[in-house]
Parts: structure tokens; sequence; C-alpha cells
């Protein structure tokens, strides 16, 4: 259901190379420290121009953070401070083959990447559709590094998921939970709502039935991001309508479970099958329409992308802080 006609997230792409440190990714994840700065409403965490739509998860490789986006190739930028981005390398150089087969019509511009550390090597999820559509595929591939100055090599390894008609959770828009030795895959836009499967984190491929846990009927929910926090399970999830600037309505609510499956839940008992959902991020300053939250691994820190208003309603990137009480978070930026 996502229309994102008029939007230009790659007209040039500026390669910058930077040399890396080698660690180890158990050691690149827990990187980043928590920060309770808390920034006002027009102010920015994010330098510069370049726009982001739809930000994975930020992930640290070597000295740098990397952050993919919707686009086409699939767009990837880098910072070494999550201020200062600078356009890195696009993870395609060409659309893999079998994805026609399961969305004809589909061209080079991938939506909705997310990306997470397991089994000894990066996966990155990515959504193939056309707009309107829930003819629609999430792909799979994966890389033993990520590296801007040594360049990366990402081995495709095939479709996902895939859905053909609104009665099925529409296949894009993938959040994956790495939680101990499971990982979880929760995914979905519009049509049959939210729907959450685990990850066999040997294939990367889904093992076992998914599961409804928010939506449905047509209604607006789309980009989930599940976490944990605790002994809970938060879904975390896109209301309203992307991609029409200082015009979008997005805003992001949020239900708790014991279970990655759900029941999830709002602050006031309400599932998110039936129209519940706490709202914990909407339109503020110059902050229009945030949405696609993604948590970065053992922080208090996310990312959204927002359409700003002091220019044009034209997306980017924002950090966000994640704080809790009483088992319930809030956002702020």
């Amino acid at each position: 259901m996502k229309t994102i006609t008029g939007l230009v997230l790659l007209a040039i792409l500026l390669v910058s190379c930077q040399n890396e440190d080698v660690v180890s990714p158990n050691e690149e994840t827990n990187a980043v420290t928590q920060d309770s700065q808390i920034k006002n409403l027009t102010a920015k965490t994010v330098a510069g121009n370049v726009p982001s739509h739809d930000p994975s998860t930020i992930v640290k490789s070597g000295v740098n953070y990397y952050v993919f986006t919707t686009g086409d190739n699939i767009p990837m930028t880098y910072s070494r401070d999550l201020v200062n981005w600078t356009w890195g390398t696009s993870v395609f150089t060409s659309t893999p083959g079998w994805i026609t087969g399961y969305v004809p019509g589909f061209t080079k511009t991938f939506w909705a990447p997310d990306v997470a550390w397991f089994n000894n090597r990066w996966n990155m999820y990515y959504s193939c559709s056309t707009f309107g559509s829930a003819r629609s595929a999430i792909g799979l591939v994966t890389a033993p590094s990520i590296s801007q100055s040594a360049g990366t090599t990402w081995t495709d390894r095939g479709v996902v998921v895939s859905s053909t008609s609104a009665s099925d959770v529409n296949a894009i828009d993938a959040s994956i939970l790495v939680d101990g030795s499971n990982v979880y895959m929760a995914y979905g836009s519009w049509h049959a709502g939210i729907g959450v499967v685990q990850i066999n984190p040997s294939t990367g491929k889904p093992t076992g039935t998914r599961t409804v846990v928010a939506g449905g009927n047509g209604a607006s929910w789309e980009a989930p991001c599940l976490v944990k926090e605790g002994s809970y399970y938060y879904m975390f999830v896109n209301r309203g309508t992307c991609c029409n600037g200082v015009n979008s309505t997005y805003y992001i609510v949020v239900g708790r479970s014991t279970s990655p499956f759900g029941p999830f839940t709002d602050k006031n008992g309400v599932s998110l099958k039936s129209g519940g959902g706490t709202t914990v991020l909407a339109s503020q300053g110059n902050y229009i329409g945030p949405g696609h939250l993604s948590r970065i691994t053992g922080t208090q820190k996310g990312a959204v992308h927002y359409y700003n208003k002091a220019d044009n309603g034209n997306p980017k990137m924002e950090i966000v802080y994640f704080t809790w009480s009483g088992g319930w978070p809030t956002l702020s930026y």
C-alpha cells in the first residue's frame, strides 16, 4: 500500500573510503553506549542532506555504522558517529533473477531492508513489490562482514516469504529480532495485517507458520518493529500513511506481550488486532510522519525516517531514544 511516487533517494552515490579496524561482530553490536540526551523539536542529530526512507536497523562493523534504505539496488550510508553520514556502495549491481517469478514487473527499487547478525554472518532481509499490490516477496542476502573500504560480498539466498493477494500478510517491511538462540521476523503492510514467524538461524528462512498479531481487514498497519525489553516483547507499528511529504500522517503505536507471537495489547489492554495501540511517537515540530522504527542492538537508541518540514517534506533519518517506565516505552528525539 505504500506510495513512494516522487521520492528520489538516489540521484548520485558519493563513495568515500575509510580504513576500518577489525573487531568481532559481537563486540560491534554492543559498541554503542546509551545516551539520554534530549533533543528539541527542531535540532537534528543526523547532519547533512542525505535522504533516507525506511532505514534498516543501524549496525556497526569495524569503525563504521551502516544503515540500508529503500531505493535502487538497496542504498547504503555509513558513519563513524551516527551524525555525519556518507553515501556508500549499494548492495546489488543487478536484480536477482528469482524475483520476477514472484513479483512481475519488479525493477530495481527495493523497499525496507533490515539487517541482523546471527549464524556468524550478517543477514539482510529486503522487500520486493510494486505500488498498491499485495503480490510481494521478502528476500535474503548474507555477508561475513560489512566494509566500505574493503568491499562487501553479498550472497543472495532467495525468497524468504511471499504473498499473492490481499487476504495474506503482505510480504514487505521485515523486522528481525535476535533473542538469544531464537530469531523472529515481523513483517506486513495493510491487507491482512502484521505477521510474525520464527526464523531458522542456520538457513535464515521461516520455520513453522506465521501468526497475525496486529491489524487486518485492510487497515493502516505497516512497518513493524519487534524488540524485547526485560520479560516482554514489544510490537511497534506504524499507523496512518507515509510518502506524502509534509502531508504524511504516519505515527507509531506499541503493544506488548510475553510471547513474540502475541497477543499484543496496549496500555489499556486493547489488542493490536482490535484497533489497540498506545501512541509513542507522532508528528511534532519539523518531524512530520515519523515511521519505520528500528532499535540499535544492545542500546536504548534507534532510528526513524521522518518528513522534514524545514526541507520541503523530504525524507530524512533521525536518531530516537527509548525510555522505559512501568514496563512501557516512550520515544523521543
